[in-house]
């Protein structure tokens, strides 16, 4: 029990770590990049998955200007690694989540 605290608490720290260069509140482009995919393939078969984090938007915004928490699309994506769609431009490779 401890022991998984302590693996919980230590993976939250090291996600805020590895989002500190990154913005806080990524659109379906920061998503694109980080993953090395489309945007179009981000809107149209990653941010509609099951699971995949609820998106925020200011009240009033267009369904084109959602936005997700960084951290939380850093965490989805690591549990879903192997069932992310793959880059189909050669040389495009995501880095290591």
């Amino acid at each position: 029990m401890v022991e998984q605290n302590l693996l919980e608490r230590l993976e939250s720290v090291v996600i805020r770590l590895e989002t500190k260069g990154a913005p806080e509140v990524w659109g379906a482009e920061h998503i694109a990049e980080w993953l090395s995919l489309s945007e179009s393939t981000i809107r149209k078969a990653v941010v509609v998955r099951p699971g995949f984090p609820k998106p925020i938007s200011a009240t009033g915004a267009k369904e084109g200007q959602k936005r997700w928490f960084a951290d939380e699309v850093i965490d989805w994506a690591r549990k879903n690694r192997g069932t992310l769609p793959v880059s189909r431009k050669p040389g495009r490779r995501r880095e290591a989540a």
